[in-house]
């Protein structure tokens, strides 16, 4: 199969053109050819052709080989050219072929134009294979570079003497250093002493070893912080496989190092957390089942004839102390759930502090009196009143005095508060005193965690859920305020509170004066449920006051309307046909100065607050104490005026 040929022939001579068409058919060529004389016809054809060659004839009238071939050179520079002479010297031809001729063949030799012919277009057919290789590496050159420095991982290269002939942009952000500075450098100039000695240890192994190791090691960077990296080193060869160096790929994994040591951590803490709920579930139900056992086992035996009327008193005595610890207990659990789930709110009224410590000092007396145990309170001014909540003082209060009491065998117990205005911001600083058990050094940093007792066999010892040192710790921070103790065995243990001190005034101070107010005589109680009701009808007609008793809201709105001899009403929340809220709301429409004291089961405080200092002048919680709801009446029998 013959080649084709596209040949452009600048020659005058017809007989040259002959030779030359003819030589090269006979040689296998396909030829295809344009013949031009001159200098414009020659441009004309080269702008408008793509020719394969171009023969030249060296010497023409106005025109030469030379100039032709530096116009091929600026219009096409990659055809190849080749000078046909007959007058053409060894020299000149020569420099033909440094200003970029192709060939050159002799007029009286045109054997050799088929050779040259040839041998021109595979050198074509080289040089474009060179030139489309030499791009190619170019861009893929870029393309490397260009990957290289986009990479977020930091990615260099280094010799066998450890000195960087690499430097990404990723590793330059990281170092703080740029690729200039670093090039020729070894890690001395990049780490510390003691990092740079590590890293090039490593380096070493790597190269004299010629395998790659992979490695996690840290180091101080730019922003001061240690970071860890991920590394990969892996030896480089030269072609006669000596080592040349190494070339490395550090990946940060400083976030995913902390996240593993905060699962870690979290996990140690769930894993902690679990043995205490397990122990607590375990003590829990301890501590329901032994009031538990004692309600039923005593009520049972209520029931016996065979017992005297003062076993019989013992017995009711011994129920009736078992439902208050249950009561607190499940109380207890309410509220830790409430803190858990951040639920649990803070209600801040004007709060009188000296009158709490008188209710306190009340409430406790005969339990210190039982265990002959002297307890006493100490103020430092009377009549203060702040801005707080009252009832969480009280509940955390609570909480101290009772473990107190529960933990001292004798001495005394001593609770009281100081002012101190010099602090910045001011607190009121409250302490409650022992001479008990006292704490070992290493237990008082976990009392105040949820679930937690000193040691277990306190827990064995004296019982108890754990939870009440929580309790108060939530409310105290709820309340702005700190926690803390101080204690020695077997002397005593101080517990301390903290809250902010916003007085209602300053010198602040109550006094009280009790004159006659409402003399209660009939009570209305709002209650859908009988037993409920005839609970409190005893308790009312022991104190010798009538009731009046309406099952839903509705009715008991009636009743108000028909009756206005009713002189308080006890109302239940939860009813049929009208909730109590509702019922109240609409008695005090027609009655304003009617009191109305709620009865609710709602355990938690923020529940509670609800009912209190709204329709209702005053709440209590079921399950109903006998003596509270005593006082509460009698609260409301009374006008307490306040003066300030």
């Amino acid at each position: 199969m013959k080649t084709k040929l596209y040949a452009l022939f600048l020659e005058d001579v017809k007989k040259d053109t002959e030779i030359l068409q003819e030589m090269l058919t006979d040689e296998g060529f396909d030829l295809q050819m344009d013949i031009v004389a001159t200098e414009s016809e020659y441009v004309s054809k080269l702008k408008q052709n793509n020719y394969d060659i171009i023969f030249a004839d060296f010497t023409l009238p106005n025109f030469n080989g030379q100039e032709a071939l530096e116009l091929a050179k600026m219009i096409c520079p990659n055809i190849p050219f080749i000078c046909i002479s007959g007058t053409i010297g060894e020299d000149r031809a020569v420099e033909l072929l440094k200003q970029g001729a192709t060939d050159y063949v002799l007029k009286d030799r045109m054997e050799r134009l088929a050779f040259a012919t040839k041998r021109a277009l595979e050198a074509v057919v080289h040089l474009s294979k060179f030139r489309q290789t030499e791009i190619e590496l170019q861009t893929n050159r870029r393309l490397l570079q260009t990957i290289i420095n986009n990479a977020l991982d930091s990615i260099y290269i280094k010799d066998t003497k450890g000195r960087y002939i690499l430097f990404n942009e990723a590793a330059e952000k990281a170092i703080g250093k740029t690729a200039s500075e670093v090039i020729g450098k070894d890690d001395r100039y990049v780490f510390s002493a003691a990092e740079a000695t590590m890293t090039m240890e490593i380096d070493k192994k790597v190269i004299e070893g010629g395998v790659p190791i992979t490695s996690e090691e840290s180091f101080t960077l730019i922003d001061g912080n240690v970071h860890y990296f991920n590394i990969i080193k892996c030896p480089m060869f030269d072609d006669s496989g000596k080592p040349s160096g190494l070339f490395g790929i550090a990946r940060d994994i400083t976030e995913r190092k902390q996240m593993e040591l905060s699962l870690l951590e979290a996990k140690e803490k769930a894993e902690v957390s679990d043995r205490l709920k397990t122990a607590f579930l375990q003590n829990i139900s301890h501590e329901i089942r032994t009031p538990m056992n004692a309600i039923i086992g005593f009520s049972q035996l209520l029931d016996s004839a065979e017992y005297p009327d003062e076993r019989r008193s013992e017995f009711t005595t011994i129920i009736q102390n078992s439902s208050h610890q249950l009561l607190s207990i499940v109380n207890n659990i309410i509220t830790i759930s409430s803190l858990e789930i951040n639920q649990e709110k803070i209600t801040v009224t004007a709060v009188s502090v000296d009158s709490i410590f008188i209710d306190l000092l009340a409430l406790f007396k005969q339990q210190a009196i039982d265990k002959n145990i002297s307890l006493h309170t100490k103020q430092q001014s009377n009549g203060i009143i702040i801005y707080t909540d009252g009832t969480k003082i009280t509940q955390i209060l609570t909480n101290l005095i009772n473990n107190a009491l529960k933990f001292t065998e004798k001495g005394s117990i001593e609770f009281g508060y100081i002012i101190k205005t010099n602090n910045e911001p001011a607190e009121i600083e409250f302490y409650v005193k022992d001479s008990g058990i006292g704490i070992k050094d290493e237990s008082q940093a976990i009392i105040f965690e949820r679930f937690c007792q000193a040691d277990k066999d306190i827990q064995q010892t004296y019982g108890g859920t754990g939870l009440g040192l929580s309790i108060s710790k939530g409310f105290i921070e709820l309340l702005g305020g700190k926690i803390w103790v101080e204690s020695e065995l077997d002397k005593g243990s101080t517990f301390y509170f903290t809250i902010p001190y916003n007085p209602l005034s300053e010198n602040n101070k109550i006094t009280s004066k009790t004159e006659p107010g409402l003399n209660i005589k009939t009570i209305l109680i709002a209650e859908d449920d009988d037993y409920n009701f005839r609970y409190i009808n005893e308790i009312l007609i022991a104190m010798n006051v009538h009731s009046i008793h309406a099952k839903d809201g509705y009715e008991t709105v009636e009743i108000c309307k028909s009756n206005l001899n009713i002189d308080l009403i006890l109302m239940d929340i939860k009813m049929p046909k009208m909730d109590g809220h509702t019922a109240a709301k609409l008695i005090k429409e027609f009655r304003p100065d009617l009191p109305i004291i709620a009865q609710t089961a709602y355990a938690l405080e923020h529940e509670k607050q609800k009912y209190s200092g709204t329709v209702f002048a005053d709440y209590i919680t079921k399950p109903i104490n006998r003596e509270e709801l005593k006082y509460k009446i009698e609260k409301y029998s009374k006008k307490n005026n306040v003066s300030s």
